[in-house]
């Protein structure tokens, strides 16, 4: 489970963002089916259910099944005996920018009035990732990336009391993460054409210190239209239902202590190897000194893309007024007050590490945002050749055959594996680790090598959970079918 996802448990971002979001919650069209559905009518902005196919019927017959976008599924069928099935092969896209989470299934109570759906001889729904008896749960931890098409499999088991003909009305919920926000800021970051861009974010930041000497910009006061124009309005988070509004600053500034990387305020020669750190709470700042603020910051690569580095680390701040405005109601916070609370992570399997202890190891021990973003950590360096080895061996093998060619090795694209979808994704995850990486007996033992002591733990952390999260969608879109 990636980072971003660990910090997303229970924590649903509604980013009601204008380039995804628009007209989502209200598109309505009714699109009638039978067996195989393709959207030929305008597509909806966000995700939405692009076809349907009828997999497998076991002890009844389908009457019916239609889609109201973006993502229900109403359907009608005929049970003839008890534990009857009906299989759909079900495909989502995401048009967006943003990954999409599977959130589970919504049924409202007027369409299962005699309360069928979830009981005990009533209708079970499972979603699957394939369509066979051992293929692994699709859940909440599954999800949909950027223009993006995935298919999972839903079965719908009727028991004893739902017998003639039965109508369901279910919807397969899709939503966001905090980690669509990390999706939405990188395609900011590596935009370097549109209007609303990279240098469209840049230079409000030119702007902001040429005019106070601030190197921060929030989603209120007069920066409020920067963050309008780039994300779209009414930010807010569901916290156990409720939906609570969230305060976001984004600081450009060198926090991995490289002046290679990132990039330079052209206002100020000074300021090299900035990064863009963003700092996110959903705190109430007018009732607390000190809010709970997660940080997470993007640096640039020698090959121009921006990355995340790191993971979401949680942190506490200062309350004060936001230091951009000369209203003193406009609260945010100080950023430069940000210390990590002490938290283990868990990168892969067994592969962790701790930040903002007051014991322990040194690198164990850092708070501040620039000590979290820049040490090495000998220690983590070790662990992750006794405990990720056995991943990268596999990812190493699903992307690449090796054949010996006068005791040289020869390294090929994994043709069985290449035209797989996920393929490519893995690929340009993997190859960012590559060159530091030693490749023994035809990748048969994939370990660090000695080069990646040129590698911060947190640009480490990021190219491995990249990895993880890129290897477990292939091997959930690619499982047996």
């Amino acid at each position: 489970m990636t980072t971003w996802k660990k910090a997303a448990v229970g924590i649903s971002l509604s980013l009601m963002l204008l380039f995804c979001c628009v007209g989502y919650a209200a598109m309505s069209q009714n699109l009638s089916i039978s067996g195989i559905l393709n959207a030929d009518p305008p597509e909806p902005q966000g995700i939405y259910i692009s076809k349907v196919e009828v997999y497998r019927t076991v002890g009844l017959t389908e009457n019916s099944t239609d889609v109201i976008l973006p993502t229900n599924l109403s359907s009608s069928v005929n049970v003839t005996t008890q534990n009857a099935r009906i299989v759909y092969a079900i495909t989502v896209y995401n048009k967006t920018d943003m990954t999409y989470w599977y959130l589970g299934q919504e049924i409202a109570p007027e369409t299962d009035p005699n309360g069928y759906i979830g009981t005990s001889n009533g209708i079970i729904i499972t979603t699957t990732d394939g369509s066979s008896s051992d293929s692994s749960p699709f859940d909440t931890s599954d999800w949909v990336p950027p223009h993006t098409e995935r298919t999972f499999y839903a079965t719908y088991t009727f028991g004893s009391r739902p017998q003639g003909n039965v109508s369901t009305l279910i919807n397969f919920s899709f939503g966001l993460h905090m980690a669509s926000f990390s999706d939405a800021f990188l395609k900011v970051l590596n935009d370097q054409v549109s209007e609303y861009g990279y240098e469209y974010l840049a230079d409000a930041f030119e702007d902001n210190y040429k005019e106070n000497g601030s190197r921060v910009i929030a989603n209120m006061a007069g920066d409020e239209e920067v963050f309008n124009n780039l994300f779209g309005a009414s930010l807010t988070v569901n916290m156990n239902g409720d939906e609570l509004p969230v305060k976001i600053v984004v600081e450009r500034r060198n926090v991995d202590k490289k002046e290679g990387t990132g990039d330079t305020y052209e206002s100020n020669g000074s300021f090299k190897g900035c990064e863009y750190t963003v700092y996110i709470t959903v705190d109430d700042l007018e009732n607390t000194n000190r809010a709970t603020v997660y940080a997470v910051s993007y640096t640039r690569g020698a090959d121009g893309v921006w990355y995340m580095i790191g993971e979401l680390y949680e942190g506490k701040c200062d309350v004060e007024r936001y230091e951009n405005s000369s209203n003193p109601d406009d609260l945010a916070f100080d950023v430069s007050s940000w210390r990590a609370v002490a938290k283990e992570y868990t990168v892969i399997g067994n592969l962790k590490y701790k930040v903002g202890y007051s014991n322990g190891e040194t690198d164990e021990m850092v708070t501040k945002i620039d000590d979290v973003m820049s040490i090495f950590h000998q220690t983590f360096y070790n662990n992750i050749n006794n405990y990720a080895n056995g991943m990268l061996t596999s990812v190493c093998q699903t992307i690449y055959s090796f054949t010996n060619n006068n005791g040289q090795q020869v390294e090929h694209a994994n043709t069985a594996n290449l035209a797989k979808p996920g393929y490519a994704e893995l690929k340009r995850a993997f190859d960012r680790l590559k060159p530091y990486c030693i490749l023994d007996n035809g990748a048969t033992n994939v370990r660090l090598s000695d080069k990646a002591r040129e590698l911060s733990r947190a640009e480490i952390i990021r190219i491995l959970e990249d990895i993880q999260a890129a290897y477990e969608y292939f091997l959930a879109v690619n499982s047996s079918k």
